[in-house]
């Protein structure tokens, strides 16, 4: 039996004005009911919840509880991929509503460390840059080491974002993070990613690392105190 989750039920994230969706979407797909999870992203837009705070708030701690129960074995791969299955499906259906054009000429290369196949927070990373009015150069999964560092050097970009998931990783973040910082021009290199928590962290700012992001919304901040870029203007 797939495990409970009910109002009470927080992560980290989870502690905003619309808190209350996660445990439910966390629910549909532990349920395995795709229908019922489009239906609480779907209520969560019309009671106003923007695009970013929807990834930052519900999807994003949904898929760490995901990630976590499928690390202490209580899902299987084939019940973890369901759930990136359906948040894919949904991130590809919100991205384009927040999009708009670039401006300023800013550039961002944002890609999974090599070997890295998941590429869901690398969607959301570059939906959220788009909304701020950066270039995106999006490569999703398993980026190799020699071939990112040739398209830096080639593109010249202001950002270069990394995501990584597992402890199985490392080898490839730790051949590719000192290689982005001897680069001239050097790039704002930023890491992110359920490995980076704790001393991985660590070891990546050692290694040539910027910045350790915990969710893409927090990097959105940083980036606009960074660049001084303004707040999209609502309405």
């Amino acid at each position: 039996m797939p495990p409970r989750f009910d109002s009470e039920h927080r992560q980290d994230g989870d502690r905003g004005e619309h808190g209350g969706f996660t445990p439910l979407y966390l629910q549909a797909l532990m349920d395995r009911d795709a229908r019922r999870a489009r239906g609480v992203i779907e209520t969560a837009v019309e009671a106003g919840m923007p695009v970013p705070d929807i990834y930052a708030e519900i999807f994003e701690p949904a898929l760490r509880e995901v990630g976590h129960l499928w690390a202490i074995e209580q899902l299987n791969v084939a019940q973890e991929h369901f759930a990136t299955s359906v948040t894919q499906g949904l991130v590809a259906v919100l991205g384009p509503q927040i999009r708009v054009p670039p401006t300023e000429g800013r550039l961002a290369i944002v890609t999974s460390a090599p070997d890295e196949l998941h590429q869901l927070g690398v969607q959301m990373v570059s939906d959220l840059l788009e909304a701020e009015g950066w270039e995106v150069v999006s490569l999703g999964a398993a980026t190799p080491a020699h071939d990112l560092i040739e398209l830096v050097e080639m593109e010249c970009p202001d950002l270069v974002a990394l995501s990584a998931s597992t402890a199985g990783r490392l080898p490839g973040v730790a051949e590719v993070l000192p290689r982005l910082a001897a680069l001239r021009p050097r790039p704002l290199v930023v890491v992110g990613g359920s490995l980076f928590t704790g001393e991985a962290g660590e070891l990546a700012k050692e290694l040539g690392a910027d910045l350790v992001i915990s969710d893409a919304r927090a990097l959105v901040a940083v980036l606009r105190e960074r660049f001084g870029i303004p707040e999209p203007e609502v309405g």
